[in-house]
């Protein structure tokens, strides 16, 4: 007995023993591999990452470690950037200061599936874009129809089985150009918890928003909201359908407090839902939290009475053709807003007003009534009422605005900042009524719409402006077939200005988004821009600040529904520290594109001319087809104003004097309206009748390889030049300059990357020549002379060849100059031998001169014939890029038909027109793809021309 429980015992010591030492040897190991493999994990990772995405993922650095999470395994990833390709190319989705994330990991050992546990988010930056034509850039996940047979790859081995996730500091950044939406959160701290991979999940949430926005149409619907929600969802997962119910929330928006009760179910093909708005918990005084200039100003101590009804739900079924129905009401009543320290208050205020639906695919059947708005406050009174019948089809407007405000009042019915006040006189008196399609048959008459706006002696003064804004008059009046704006007579700061003219079709415009027509006068004898974009308040300081945009600036896009022709004349235009005379000219603005037309200004000491057009239908990258007409503008005034003439002309900083220039561009620009120079083209000429250059690079190097320092600094007169802009290189035509006593053949290119290749035929006199060579070439020659007899002299003129290549700041020059000068002293001497016993007669120095001369002539020869295989070479690349070009509009224009058939054939319903939009904004960008793919065949194939060209050129000898 005692033997086998010795034997027992020693088996279990001896099964705790290996057990512990495995299990030590586990920790280890875990312990060690992130050191030791650190990066070929890492490599794994951005693979597996870049495999599923669309995009570029990167990261600064990770750990992993299993000490503070056991028996989980934590994965840290520092600076973590999602970068778009293609035309969100630079643009960050996602950049994440650290991203954790805990796995099982019992699942990393011996699992066939890595699964996420939790995954929190330390200060992520979201930045999310939608263009104009539906391509988003949180499209990035591949799709099996996009994978070549290449890129197919093994089935991914994570799964998100979340149990928590966190966001901590967040900034997201929302901008839908195709709906014209946008959106901001700032400082979103959010939580939620449950098993997302569950079938059946209660779903825990707490979020925070220190600011909100949102704006559609340019309408901010919510601005700077401190938003608090704290909701519990049930969610029910099924093979076909997802339903959401909402348990246990509450909502608050800076004061508004609310709750959504209901359920919200995803079928397979229609949505359903059942959502009721409880607002019970809000008062008249939490509900103008929500406007801005009561949040803002002494809300706590604002004082409220009156009403407060809020009543909103949605009930039903939306699909391609249905939407659901719902019932939205506000009353106030016998309401009233008072500040403590202020004598007055507003009062009588009243608001009924509500919409409803009954569901379904007839949206005509949608009602918009406001009944009710009126106020009254110091003397003043608002009154307004709105009602709408058939919106989608014909819509039937009834709407009457009166409002008589003296704007001195303002202070004293709600606080207004240190040093801010009002003067001034807005009257309104406007009333419509009637259909619209009374207004698209012309028939005038039968809708009826007058009144007048307008605005006297208006003063607005604030601490954050170094000048009043003075509006002495603006006077609008309303018909039913325009809208005259009478007059605008307003000063800035130095800045005057007066504006006139009328709005044509402007009720269509409103309701069915139909074209606005308009004519304008605007007159100013002086506009400085510089101050007016000074006096702009500046932002709100704060450390929380928006998510750091990736491009310089977004384009200004001109509206695509407008046709504008505007008349321009200001005396004194000042901008960018330019000052500016006599800007007359027109400019029509029309399917989004703007023409100007005889634009003359004088500037920078002489006088401009501008004609062309800037197009922004393409969203994201705008064109410009210019044509200019400078006349004896100063060139370092130029040069100091324009960033781009360092591009084109990086002569022009090192110049003084005074340049004329006619030539026309075409190029596509970036969002900050910088060329994109790789597609820019044009060509012109540029002419001068003294100018002086100095401390010029190319000038100075040339100068030092001749040693001639004259050279360095010149003045040269009666400048003419031609060039063109093409392949990213601005060319120059062959042109004579005299640089002192040279006098020189110039020809080359620069490139918008600062590259140089210029070829320069210099006639050197001899008195250029330096004196310590020029002593010892005649001393060499009367030692010829006097053992042959002959007079020989060096030329008047040596032909020096010199070639200018490299960067601007740092070129390489080499000349042939040497070389001529040893063919007139080095070749003599080594014939001296020779001519110990024969003289050099006339014959052989005429041998020697015809065929100094023949060597120049092939020279020339075999240049002209390299040139004429690159000229001719690119007439081919150009127009095999002309027909790609063809071809790919051909594309774009069938693939833009057949979407406007998508459309068209949706008819007037917004349901059916939406979903045909989505449709044809995939059709238009399939045909995008396709287009694209035909032109860069095309560049592909030009390239090529011009590549075997170039080698056949260069094996010329």
């Amino acid at each position: 007995m005692e033997k086998r429980e010795k034997k027992k015992k020693s088996f279990l010591r001896r099964l705790l023993k290996w057990t512990g030492i495995s299990f030590l040897l586990v920790l280890i190991a875990l312990i060690l591999i992130p050191i030791f493999f650190k990066d070929q994990i890492k490599e794994l990772v951005l693979k597996e990452a870049n495999n599923m995405l669309l995009a570029d993922v990167s990261m600064e650095d990770f750990d992993l470690t299993i000490i503070k999470t056991f028996p989980n395994l934590s994965i840290k990833l520092y600076n973590t950037k999602i970068t778009g390709r293609d035309k969100f190319k630079g643009v960050e989705l996602v950049n994440i200061k650290e991203l954790t994330a805990n796995i099982g990991l019992w699942d990393v050992i011996g699992g066939d599936q890595i699964a996420i546990k939790a995954i929190h988010l330390e200060e992520p930056k979201i930045d999310v874009r939608i263009l104009q034509d539906g391509m988003a850039n949180y499209d990035i996940v591949k799709q099996d129809s996009l994978l070549t047979k290449e890129e197919v790859t093994e089935p991914s081995n994570f799964k998100m089985a979340l149990q928590k996730y966190t966001i901590t500091n967040g900034q997201i950044n929302y901008a839908d150009e195709m709906g014209d939406m946008h959106a901001k959160i700032f400082n979103l701290n959010h939580e939620g918890k449950g098993d997302l991979t569950a079938d059946i999940v209660d779903f825990q949430t707490i979020t925070s928003m220190d600011k909100f926005s949102v704006d559609m149409a340019g309408i901010g619907y919510l601005v700077d909201v401190k938003t608090d929600a704290k909701i519990d969802l049930k969610m029910e997962f099924k093979e076909k359908s997802s339903k959401f119910i909402l348990k246990d929330n509450e909502i608050q928006v800076n004061a508004v407090k609310m709750s959504v009760n209901g359920f919200y179910a995803m079928e397979d093909g229609y949505d359903d839902m059942d959502l009721q708005l409880d607002s019970k918990k809000t008062s008249f005084k939490d509900l103008l939290s929500l406007i801005p200039a009561f949040y803002k100003s002494g809300y706590e101590s604002m004082v409220t009475s009156g009403n407060l009804v809020l009543d909103g739900k949605v009930k039903g079924r939306m699909d391609a053709t249905n939407m659901p129905g719902w019932d939205f009401k506000m009353k106030v009543a016998n309401a009233s807003i008072k500040y403590p320290d202020l004598p007055g208050k507003i009062e009588n205020i009243a608001i009924d007003a509500a919409s409803k639906f009954s569901g379904g695919s007839n949206l005509d059947l949608m009602t918009l009534d406001v009944d009710k708005f009126h106020a009254n406050f110091a003397g003043n009174e608002l009154d307004a009422n709105l009602k709408m019948r058939n919106p989608m089809t014909d819509p039937f407007i009834d709407s009457k605005i009166l409002a008589k405000v003296d704007l001195a009042t303002l202070g004293k019915i709600m606080p207004l900042a240190e040093g801010e006040n009002y003067t001034g006189k807005l009257d309104a008196d406007v009333k419509l009524e009637g259909r619209v399609s009374t207004l698209e048959q012309g028939k005038y008459e039968e809708f009826k719409a007058d009144g007048i706006l307008s605005l006297m002696d208006m003063v607005y003064k604030s601490p954050d402006y170094s000048d009043p804004i003075d509006i002495s008059k603006m006077v609008f009046k309303f018909s039913p077939k325009e809208l005259v704006l009478e007059s605008f007579d307003a000063k800035m700061g130095k800045s005057d200005f007066k504006l006139d003219g009328k709005i044509d079709n402007y009720i269509a415009y409103f309701f069915r988004d139909e074209l606005l027509k308009g004519n304008f006068n605007f007159s100013s004898n002086t506009l400085d821009i510089d101050q007016l974009m000074g006096l702009a308040p500046s932002t709100e300081s704060s450390t929380t600040t928006a998510p750091a945009s990736t491009t310089a600036a977004e384009p200004v896009l001109i509206p695509a529904n407008v046709d504008f022709d505007l008349n321009t004349n200001i005396n004194t235009l000042k901008y960018n520290g330019i000052d500016i005379k006599n800007v007359n000219g027109n400019v029509v603005v029309k399917d989004e594109v703007a023409n100007l037309s005889n634009l003359t200004m004088n500037a920078m000491g002489g006088k401009i001319g501008l004609k062309g057009s800037y197009d922004t239908k393409d969203h994201n990258k705008p064109a410009v087809d210019f044509g200019y007409d400078l006349q004896e503008l100063n060139i370092q005034e130029l040069a100091k104003n324009f960033v781009t003439i360092e591009k084109l002309a990086p002569i022009a900083k090192y110049t003084q004097g005074k340049i004329s220039s006619v030539f026309s561009m075409k190029t596509f620009l970036k969002p900050d309206l910088e060329p994109i120079y790789s597609s820019l083209t044009g060509e012109g000429n540029l002419a001068s009748s003294v100018i002086q250059i100095s401390g010029f690079k190319p000038l100075e190097k040339i100068g030092e390889a001749l040693n001639i320092n004259k050279i360095k600094s010149q003045t040269i007169n009666n400048f003419k030049t031609r060039f063109r802009f093409a392949d990213g290189k601005v060319n120059t035509d062959k042109f004579d300059v005299k640089m002192g006593n040279i006098v020189s053949s110039v020809q080359g290119s620069t490139s918008f990357e600062q590259d140089i290749d210029y070829g320069i035929r210099m006639m050197i006199p001899k008195s250029e020549v330096p004196s310590s060579m020029l002593s010892a070439i005649e001393d060499q020659l009367k030692k010829v002379n006097g053992l042959t007899n002959v007079d020989l002299k060096l030329p008047d003129f040596i032909p020096v060849d010199v070639k200018v290549l490299g960067k601007i700041n740092d070129p390489k020059v080499s000349t042939n100059f040497k070389e001529q000068i040893l063919s007139l002293t080095g070749n003599l001497k080594d014939a001296m031998i020779d001519m110990v016993k024969d003289k050099i007669n006339d014959a052989k120095d005429s041998v020697k001169s015809i065929v100094n001369n023949k060597v120049d002539e092939v020279k020339s020869d075999l240049l002209e014939r390299k040139q004429k295989i690159l000229d001719d070479a690119q007439v081919q690349a150009n127009k095999v890029k002309a027909s790609a070009k063809s071809a790919a509009d051909v594309v774009r224009k069938e693939a833009d038909n057949n979407a406007q058939k998508l459309i068209d054939e949706a008819g007037g319903n917004p349901i059916k027109k939406k979903v045909a939009e989505t449709a044809a904004t995939k059709v238009r960008k399939e045909g995008e793809v396709k287009a694209q793919k035909v032109e860069s065949e095309g560049d592909q194939k030009a390239d090529a021309i011009m590549q075997t060209a170039r080698d056949k050129a260069d094996q010329l000898k």
